[in-house]
């Protein structure tokens, strides 16, 4: 089928479609030249949660070069160590994905396959959000992968491996300007020690951290290292069976008990 409409008002009218994926399917069918507008929203968030789903995409799309990754701007994975167990081999396929700003990855690092996370090693200099769920101290190298990286969360960090202390400080860090969610099962010094190594240095506008009390004084030590630039604030910290909470929104500070 011939494309009557000029360039700029097919687009527009795609653009308009963005959240109805029925009829940007039908889109794709209407005309060959309608269907790289159309895959850029039809794939602008791809999640594989499930084996099958990683392998349902490697087949339809064999060839990671002409895939609709590039399209891709959100991707999450839900069990990757499965995937990698099961000898999928993932290289080809996450390179593909080299637009991806937000990036989220579940269990993402399982302590019988280290080289898990490999792939995704700057993988996409445009990453700008990274959430990393049950994960181990060992992804601030993958962090360090990311320049542009802008909010951060580790989230159910597993307990610290004995190799804080020798571990050497990296030479480059991301840009950090964004917000920061972070909590460990076994507390959180060891990561705010991480990031307080970053040569680059941290400018979050906003912090959110769930600690215990031995984590109190690390905490403060990050808060004090984004002062500049901290705009709003949230610390749940466990002292010897009671919860306290801090809150810091617009400069006003709040302490509950």
């Amino acid at each position: 089928m011939s494309d009557s409409l000029p360039p700029e008002i097919r687009d527009l009218v795609i653009d308009q479609l963005c959240d109805e994926s029925v009829t940007l399917k039908a889109c794709c069918l209407a005309s060959k030249s309608w269907i790289p507008r159309t895959r850029s929203h039809l794939f602008a968030h791809v999640e594989f949660d499930t084996l099958g789903s990683v392998r349902s995409w490697m087949e339809i799309f064999p060839d990671p070069s002409n895939s609709p990754a590039h399209h891709t701007r959100s991707l999450v994975i839900s069990d990757l160590p499965t995937c990698i167990a099961l000898g999928m081999d993932m290289d080809g396929c996450i390179r593909a994905f080299r637009n991806v700003e937000h990036l989220h990855l579940e269990r993402s690092i399982w302590t019988s396959h280290p080289a898990a996370l490999v792939p995704f090693f700057g993988f996409s200099p445009a990453v700008r959000s990274l959430r990393l769920t049950s994960t181990s101290l060992e992804v601030f190298d993958l962090i360090c992968s990311f320049p542009l990286l802008e909010d951060l969360a580790l989230v159910d960090l597993c307990p610290e491996d004995g190799t804080v202390n020798g571990r050497k400080a990296p030479s480059t860090s991301p840009k950090l300007t964004g917000s920061l969610d972070l909590g460990a099962r076994g507390g959180i010094r060891s990561a705010t020690r991480r990031l307080l190594d970053f040569p680059g240095g941290l400018r979050f506008a906003k912090i959110t951290m769930e600690c215990i009390g031995k984590d109190f004084g690390s905490a403060t030590d990050l808060v004090s290292r984004c002062s500049g630039t901290l705009e709003s604030l949230n610390i749940h910290c466990f002292l010897a069976g009671a919860f306290s909470s801090v809150s810091l929104i617009d400069q006003h500070l709040t302490i509950a008990h």
